[in-house]
């Protein structure tokens, strides 16, 4: 479908250290507040797509780098992206998580792309469709019913 407006909502680097998904968390939330979106979906999944790439992306370096989060809305939904430039999407053997934040972010968002960057690093991109009007307890509903089964799942698209 066409696109009559978008508008970028946050554009904000942040250091990669476990302090910033909270902080990220809380500058989307902030910068969705009157738009009719699912914001708990949304907090979650950028905490976890930051907590990724604190402990994952620059786990080859003495130093952290940054992590970039960026939010556009437009008349169909929102889009959040969270890109760092580390070591991309390569398995970890040694890995402290227990592998339960990209399907949660799958699971949650009503479509997910993860890439890895030609530069380097890894960029989730999460969508998330506006919700409708209000339902019979004054919760806003979905404009589209999607369900566990029919959403679209995580894609890896290789460099």
């Amino acid at each position: 479908m066409r696109r009559i407006a978008t508008a970028n909502l946050l554009d904000v680097d942040l250091p990669a250290e476990p302090r910033s998904a909270s902080r990220a968390r809380s500058a989307v939330l902030d910068a969705l507040k009157g738009i009719a979106v699912d914001r708990d979906a949304i907090g979650v999944v950028v905490s976890e797509a930051v907590t990724n790439a604190v402990i994952h992306a620059y786990r080859d370096r003495e130093r952290p780098g940054e992590v970039h989060v960026s939010t556009r809305l437009d008349d169909e939904g929102v889009e959040v992206d969270v890109v760092d430039d580390g070591v991309g999407l390569s398995p970890r053997l040694d890995s402290p998580g227990v592998g339960l934040g990209m399907p949660l972010i799958a699971d949650l968002a009503d479509r997910i792309e993860i890439r890895h960057q030609h530069s380097g690093g890894t960029r989730v991109t999460a969508r998330f469709v506006l919700m409708g009007a209000a339902g019979p307890h004054g919760r806003a509903v979905a404009r589209t019913v999607t369900g566990r089964a029919e959403r679209h799942t995580a894609r890896l698209v290789a460099a």
